[in-house]
Parts: C-alpha cells; sequence; structure tokens
C-alpha cells in the first residue's frame, strides 16, 4: 500500500511540473471564431476565379481544360462568344466542392491563369447542395463593363496589328523599289 502511495505521489507531483512548466507559455490554440489565424502561403482550400488587374475580372475563356482534367468530374463550365470578340467568356463556372479533392490539376492545366486558392478555411454547410457554388456570382454585376473594355482592347491590337502589317508592307514596297530587294 506504501508503495502504490508513493507511486501515485510521484506521478502527481510529475503531473504538475508538467502543468507548471506549461501554463506560462504561449498557446497553441486560437479561439476561434473570436481569433482567425493567418494561412500559410502553402495552405490549399477550394478554388477561386482570381481577378485580373489588366481585365478587372476574371479571364477565363471556357476553354475546359479544368473540366476535362478534374479526376472528381466536379467542374462544369460554360461560356459563349460575346459579339464583337474574339474571345469567348465563361457565363457560368460551377464547382461542386463536395466532389472536390483539392489536387490543383485545375489549376495547374488553366492557360489564362485564372483560378487559384482560397484562403478561407471555415467553410460549412448542411447538405451537400451548400456545397455546389457557381464561381462567377461576384463577377456578374460587371461583366457587361468588362466586356466592353475587352472589346475595346481587342479592337486596339487589331489595329496596332494591321498599322505595323502596312509599315512592313510600305518598307518592302521601298525596298522593292530601290532595287535593294533584288538578289540578281
Amino acid at each position: 500500500m506504501i508503495k502504490e502511495t508513493i507511486v501515485g505521489a510521484r506521478s502527481l507531483l510529475t503531473g504538475m511540473k508538467v502543468t507548471f512548466l506549461n501554463a506560462f507559455k504561449k498557446p497553441v490554440t486560437s479561439q476561434y471564431p473570436r481569433e482567425r489565424i493567418e494561412m500559410s502561403e502553402a495552405y490549399r482550400n477550394v478554388i477561386v476565379l482570381v481577378e485580373k488587374d489588366d481585365v478587372g475580372s476574371h479571364d477565363c475563356i471556357d476553354c475546359g481544360m479544368c473540366e476535362r482534367v478534374c479526376p472528381s468530374f466536379c467542374i462544369k463550365v460554360e461560356g459563349e462568344r460575346p459579339e464583337g470578340m474574339k474571345r469567348k467568356r465563361a457565363t457560368r463556372f460551377e464547382v461542386d466542392f463536395a466532389l472536390c479533392s483539392e489536387c490543383g490539376l485545375c489549376l495547374d492545366v488553366c492557360p489564362t491563369d485564372t483560378l487559384g486558392y482560397s484562403r478561407e478555411f471555415d467553410q460549412a454547410g448542411y447538405g451537400r447542395n451548400d456545397f455546389l457554388y457557381d464561381l462567377l456570382v461576384p463577377y456578374r454585376e460587371r461583366e457587361e463593363t468588362v466586356r466592353t473594355t475587352l472589346r475595346a482592347a481587342e479592337a486596339e491590337a487589331a489595329a496596332a496589328k494591321k498599322a505595323a502589317a502596312a509599315a512592313k508592307a510600305a518598307a518592302k514596297k521601298a525596298a522593292d523599289e530601290t532595287g535593294e530587294g533584288d538578289d540578281s
């Protein structure tokens, strides 16, 4: 009985020593939701459409590469070619995050680099439908303004290309007239 008492007292004192040593250390847990932690750069969560500075919106061109490469088959993209534009624009970009494995393959194949990882870490829901998102919702209000800007940029690029071609043709014509173009 005395041996058990000594072992118990030793165990108690060891536990009190550990408690005392750790009582004055900085806590390792956060008081969520009152305190939010900053996630590291390596943190991977659900995908989002990244806003491009030169476009002022996402730059999804509805190529369908993300949809084809997804091993979970959780991405559905639809789009159209707006009148007066060469490139397509996505009109629907749905992701079922209940199926998404966050592998990142869609980010790797995106030709316009318009996909990125979200920094949010506290997404929750009651049912499967709570995780079905249309990623274009934040961009819908300003889509027509963005399309106008993109049309103007495409027209400006086409005019510059046409001017460069005309200058090249004029230089070739001038070279031909002076005989610089003859190899004889």
